[in-house]
């Protein structure tokens, strides 16, 4: 890829999975038997050096990292940044774990799961202010509520990942159990079974499944999850050892990052002329027209009414423990919740 600043590309051995980020369903999803070779991307050679992990292949949804880069605002903050889309058949903290990588974009639900496993890890921001799975049917569908599942057929990749949690949350707001449900497994086809009519209702991503239907001309409605649902969506990850020598970099990095979102809010469409650097397949038409649609949904996850902002709601992250533990029937989710994020490295 041809791309205006300072770069350099290595090539390498993916290694063994144990993961699978269900982040924001990225072009319909990876599955987590599809592979993809890691990539990375030297884009600020100015200041300490530091690796952002993202998700398997280039996006327009990490187009803040993109544009950091394009705009010079990692270089300006010191940064020496290097960007590595993992290989698919890694987990997603694995090259965190390793120090391959210093920082990953990951969903604040597997932050828990991690750290109940032993992996000292810790939010140092928000990427996304909501969590964007919902519920979502046909226009004409006479489910309007949550309650209206029972006894539904529910499209959704498997019993894992953020879908998942979303959908247990889902059904923890309308007093339904499992059971009350026909749990149907698509794996990442979940806008083409519902409108083949396989399923009843699908969990997706308001900035990827619903923007596929759209693109699908296919009439549908969303059914978003409750304001004060106890999950916490993308998130700025590193480690505690990291960041007790980095204090100074975490910092620079959420205030790089959200700087980005702000130039993306205010002209979307250079958003989408730097991600094409990254992504090739935006050459095509389509995929650009889809891309755009994409890049509409997923600002308002980044930027609010006052702009865009990485404060973490540090009391939804404490009752996420209690519900993952109860949900994945782990205690010790819930054990080691406190403490697995902080607002410290965000500018107020």
């Amino acid at each position: 890829m041809d791309k205006e600043f300072p770069m350099k590309k290595t090539t390498a051995m993916v290694i063994a999975a144990s993961t699978l980020l269900m982040l924001t369903g990225c072009g319909g999803g990876v599955s987590p038997s599809q592979s993809a070779t890691e990539e990375v991307v030297e884009v600020s050679t100015n200041g300490k050096p530091l690796t952002l992990g993202l998700t398997y292949v280039p996006n327009v949804q990490f187009s803040p990292v993109y544009v950091a880069a394009e705009d010079s605002i990692f270089t300006s903050a010191g940064l020496g940044v290097s960007v590595r889309h993992h290989g698919a058949d890694e987990g997603l903290f694995s090259a965190l774990i390793s120090g391959d990588e210093d920082v990953v974009i990951a969903s604040g639900d597997e932050v828990l799961q991690a750290r109940a496993q032993g992996v000292d890890i810790v939010s140092i921001g928000a990427f996304y202010q909501e969590y964007p799975v919902e519920i979502i049917v046909p226009e004409g569908s006479p489910i309007t509520s949550f309650a209206d599942l029972k006894g539904k057929r529910v499209g959704l990749p498997g019993e894992f990942g953020s879908n998942w949690f979303g959908l247990l949350a889902a059904l923890d707001e309308a007093g339904l159990a499992r059971d009350d449900i026909t749990v149907v497994p698509v794996g990442f086809t979940q806008a083409a079974s519902l409108v083949s009519g396989e399923v009843d209702a699908i969990v997706g991503f308001s900035n990827s499944d619903a923007v596929q239907l759209q693109e699908m001309d296919f009439a549908a409605r969303s059914l978003p999850l409750p304001d004060d649902v106890p999950l916490v969506g993308a998130s700025i990850i590193t480690t505690q050892a990291w960041l007790a020598d980095n204090e100074r970099n975490a910092k620079h990095l959420v205030d790089s990052l959200t700087a980005a979102m702000d130039k993306i809010a205010a002209n979307p469409t250079y958003a989408l002329e730097v991600s094409a650097k990254w992504d090739d397949t935006l050459s095509d038409p389509g995929a650009r027209a889809g891309a755009k649609a994409t890049l509409a949904a997923t600002i308002p996850l980044w930027v609010g009414e006052h702009g865009a902002d990485a404060t973490q709601d540090l009391e939804r992250w404490e009752k996420m423990g209690p519900f993952l533990a109860e949900v994945l029937g782990d205690p010790a989710v819930a054990e080691h919740a406190e403490g697995a994020a902080t607002n410290q490295y965000v500018s107020q």
